[in-house]
């Protein structure tokens, strides 16, 4: 049966394969990015699939464009049966270490990929609610794994989706009762802006595994750490 998505920073990487991927499943996506109007590639998605494309500004460290985001879905739809929260930032150099980190990027990190999760969660929760099985997934990394951690750098990165983490297991146990489920999901090393060249999958691939994994959530599993593919994780 066909669901409706919201997916943030969908204007490309994995959020825009994503998208891609649940459209050719039927499904309807609100694709929310910064700059709509500059999504070339989302754009044309949504001449291909009229009326099942979306597309939302909305900036996840923004408190008001987070609300007008809301306000616009909301007109369009009554109700969501999934965020996907993947909007995030690596700041770079990536391989700063202690003496070389930058505190202005570390609030900048936390403010999208800790508490951009947070804002977009809570806002559309009133649509969540009304969904027969309604599931927040936050995208984060196996360098946010605290007994996975081997190596130094990575500081805003590693660190802020570490918080995520937490936020994630809150949000579940806050929720479980509403039964809401909540997971956070690593997308595996993906060539992306932010993954390199080097990466061994291709965005596709970990979209397609992403979005078996999404539509299979139940309650049995909130709370937990995936893998794209399903498989729990180690915090």
């Amino acid at each position: 049966m066909p669901e409706t998505f919201l997916i943030t920073g969908a204007n490309r990487g994995i959020g825009l394969s994503l998208t891609q991927v649940l459209l050719s499943q039927g499904d309807k996506v609100f694709a929310a990015c910064r700059e709509p109007q500059k999504a070339g590639e989302l754009q044309a998605l949504q001449k291909k699939h009229p009326g099942a494309l979306e597309l939302v500004p909305l900036s996840v460290d923004s408190d008001s464009s987070v609300a007008a985001a809301f306000k616009s879905v909301s007109e369009k739809t009554q109700h969501l049966d999934l965020v996907y929260n993947n909007a995030g930032i690596q700041s770079q150099p990536y391989n700063a270490r202690l003496e070389q980190v930058e505190l202005p990027k570390m609030r900048e990190a936390f403010e999208v990929n800790t508490l951009g999760p947070l804002r977009v969660a809570r806002a559309f929760l009133p649509l969540l609610r009304k969904a027969a099985n309604p599931r927040i997934v936050n995208m984060t990394s196996g360098l946010a794994s605290l007994s996975g951690k081997s190596e130094g750098a990575f500081y805003p990165y590693g660190v802020s989706k570490a918080g995520l983490n937490m936020l994630t297991r809150t949000m579940a146990f806050d929720l479980r009762d509403e039964k809401v489920v909540v997971v956070c999901l690593d997308p595996g090393w993906v060539k992306t802006d932010m993954g390199g060249p080097n990466a061994p999958l291709r965005p596709e691939e970990s979209a397609l595994a992403i979005a078996k994994t999404i539509k299979g959530l139940t309650m049995k599993r909130t709370s937990l750490f995936l893998y794209n593919d399903g498989k729990e994780l180690k915090w």
